[in-house]
């Protein structure tokens, strides 16, 4: 593939990525990791970064939805892709991220603004996401008329 088919494909599978964590779609977004992918969220989940089963990260993160928030939306901004090998892609999204939960019979909404960092690599003849950071540049918590 050329480099503009990549980076419109890297884009889509970005998109996708989130999508699928917002509609609470699990089994979809583990097949867009590899087995085994870096992960460090640190500052959203104080979770230690590191290398993980692609399964346990998604049951993390499925438990943390489910358990604190009721919805998720991810919006994401501008983006930076280049290829880095013959394997490799490195990528680069802004994101604003709202989270909403009851506390005390009033609705909050959690956003935080940042950036992700993904770096894909091919397994199989397929672009898969072989490590995702989270920078979180600003994180409040408000009630929802705020």
């Amino acid at each position: 593939m050329y480099s503009a088919a990549v980076n419109a494909h890297i884009r889509e599978l970005i998109e996708q990525a989130m999508e699928y964590r917002d509609q609470g779609q699990w089994d979809k977004l583990e097949q867009l990791f590899t087995e085994t992918p870096y992960i460090d969220e640190s500052m959203f989940n104080k979770e230690e970064a590191g290398k993980k089963a692609a399964a346990n990260v998604l049951y993390g993160w499925r438990r943390m939805i489910r358990d604190l928030y009721y919805s998720a939306r991810h919006k994401l901004g501008a983006m930076d892709i280049e290829r880095t090998g013959k394997k490799e892609v490195r990528a680069e999204t802004e994101i604003a991220a709202s989270y909403y939960t009851m506390k005390d019979g009033q609705r909050y909404v959690r956003r935080m603004d940042g950036v992700y960092d993904f770096e894909f690599r091919k397994v199989a003849g397929r672009w898969k996401i072989d490590s995702l950071k989270l920078r979180v540049k600003k994180d409040s918590f408000k009630p929802m008329n705020a």
